[in-house]
């Protein structure tokens, strides 16, 4: 048999192990999603500027440098007067600045509020930010310490980060968010200062006076170079949306309601695809992580609730993983939706990930759509199906799924089908190749 011969039967193998596994060979991902973003925007309103990043070659813990009597205990209190030691060559008196960091663990988004050793008197902010991607978390929270003084209420949830902030004289406060920043993205700030924060009038705090009525005058957003960046003034009391991309592109603004988020879509031309980030916090059995919108030809706003829209039946009365109810003032849409389901909750309720489907509804009928593994890596499948429909998504199994034989083989966890079957397909080409060189 020659070299050329054992290459197909090892290609053959491969792809007919993947079949019997029922997990199909895996693309290398979605370019779109997976490739590093080369420009950035900040949006207010009409207004748009492309920015840049601030580049160093420090972490971002270490670029903000927070410090407490926690932190730095054996430093003397004046060196640890809990605030953004890192940041004090771009801190200004009743200023909040905003950034991007790019160091060596990543993108981050940072936030500081006031000057150390100012002039102010203190102040308060709430800042609601809304469409992180699901792998987003606080990593710096200025302050986070156990003490009735501090007032810093912190909370966040899938695609969702929020903080409410009180500091007095000649201080700082504020944080960074790290996590999927690196990919493509869009995420809104809703801002609160002053008499808009959460904390304006509050008595239930500790020390509602804490801030002596200081106020937050100027907001700015800094670009470019770490030591001396371009800074461009935002207004007080509107969103900010800081995202991949140019300024000539769609634009996505979104917000926070009780039950999921709210999407504005504007700048829409030429039915170009829109991503949107829609809501999870409400199931932990599968997420939903984007939905590609196609078809708008102006703008739009779209509204995700989770949950399945109030008297409707599951689809064909199979067992959902995770639901999301749509509300759009544009019907005649269709999209890509990717969302993910836990190896483990397959595991548990006894299907293999071709199993798994993803229901839409245009509200008169259920229509099944096939879903392609595209990652299966972190513990999860990672799945993409076309819809033409949005009014609600259910992820559930497929009609004609059968549960897992309990004597069967457990249900592999991802990534490993794919080793086992390479390794599989490599013992039989051995053997093969053994017994061709015995027959010589």
């Amino acid at each position: 048999m020659s070299g050329n011969r054992l290459l197909v039967v090892f290609v053959a193998g491969l792809l007919a192990a993947s079949a019997i596994t029922g997990v199909a060979p895996l693309a290398a991902g979605n370019t779109a999603q997976d490739a590093s973003p080369e420009s950035y925007v900040i949006e207010q309103g009409t207004y748009c500027e492309p920015i840049e990043p601030l580049q160093t070659s420090q972490t971002v813990e270490s670029f903000y440098d927070y410090r407490n009597h926690v932190t730095h205990p054996d430093t003397d209190p004046e060196d640890r007067q809990y605030s953004s030691y890192g940041t004090t060559h771009l801190q200004e008196d009743d200023t909040s600045i905003l950034m991007l960091h790019e160091g060596t663990d990543g993108m981050s988004l940072v936030m500081v509020h006031d000057q150390l050793h100012g002039n102010s008197s203190g102040g308060i902010v709430t800042f609601d930010i809304v469409g992180l991607p699901s792998e987003s978390e606080w990593v710096v929270q200025d302050d986070k310490y156990e003490a009735e003084t501090n007032m810093v209420e912190w909370d966040s949830g899938d695609g969702w980060a929020y903080a409410s902030w009180i500091w007095r004289d000649a201080r700082t406060d504020g944080g960074a968010i790290q996590g999927g920043l690196g990919d493509e993205f869009a995420v809104t700030i809703q801002p609160g200062f002053n008499e808009a924060s959460d904390f304006h009038e509050n008595e239930s705090l500790h020390d509602p006076e804490w801030h002596e009525d200081g106020e937050i005058d100027s907001w700015e957003f800094l670009s470019g170079d770490a030591d001396d960046p371009e800074r461009f003034e935002l207004a007080l009391d509107e969103p900010v949306t800081i995202r991949t991309g140019a300024c000539d592109e769609p634009s996505v603004t979104y917000d926070r309601t009780d039950d999921g988020f709210t999407a504005s879509v504007t700048g829409v031309s030429g039915g170009d695809p829109i991503t949107l980030r829609p809501s999870n916090d409400s199931n932990d059995n599968g997420s939903f992580d984007r939905i590609d919108v196609t078809g708008l030809e102006e703008d739009a706003a779209f509204s995700f609730e989770n949950g399945q829209p109030a008297g409707t039946d599951s689809p064909h009365e199979v067992a959902s993983l995770s639901n999301l109810t749509v509300t759009s003032d544009h019907d005649d849409v269709s999209a890509t939706v990717a969302f993910s389901v836990s190896a483990d909750t397959l595991e548990e309720i006894g299907y293999h990930p071709e199993d798994v489907a993803l229901y839409a509804t245009d509200g008169t009928e259920w229509t099944e759509s096939n879903a392609t593994v595209v990652d299966d890596s972190g513990g999860s499948y990672q799945f993409e199906a076309d819809v033409d429909s949005l009014e609600a998504l259910v992820i559930a199994p497929t009609q004609d799924a059968e549960p897992i034989d309990e004597e069967s083989d457990a249900l592999p966890s991802p990534g490993v089908a794919h080793v086992a079957v390479s390794i599989a397909t490599l013992l039989a080409l051995a053997a093969v190749t053994r017994r061709y060189r015995g027959d010589r």
